[in-house]
């Protein structure tokens, strides 16, 4: 039972070790993908012209994206934690099926005996 648990732990570790990584790489696309983004939209009028309109027009839209860079991590990060305990929750139900087996082949071997 002990060596059924540190193979689910195991397991588990292994799939939040990916799900860092996809994050990580998320992460890292992230700011890239904005600026490519920025790349293609033409400029508006008022931050063609420059002042106190464009720092706050910028502002506001770096906060909107910032926001949906959180928003879209969490559900990310909350996906993975569902797919995480979904993996666990199979590790254990095969554990048992395991067991149960096991346990039919013991008894077997001792009625025919």
């Amino acid at each position: 039972e002990d060596s059924a648990l540190l193979h689910i732990l195991d397991i588990s570790g292994f799939v939040m070790q990916s799900s860092r990584r996809s994050v990580a790489l998320l992460l890292r696309l992230g700011p890239g993908i904005r600026r490519f983004s920025d790349f293609d939209r033409g400029e508006g009028a008022i931050r063609a012209g420059g002042g106190a309109w464009a720092k706050k027009e910028q502002a506001q839209e770096d906060q909107y994206f910032r926001k949906l860079n959180a928003e879209q991590l969490k559900h990310l990060h909350d996906h993975h934690e569902e797919e995480i305990q979904h993996h666990v929750d199979a590790i254990k139900h095969h554990q048992e099926a395991i067991d149960r087996h096991k346990k039919k082949i013991e008894d077997s071997k001792k009625h025919s005996n």
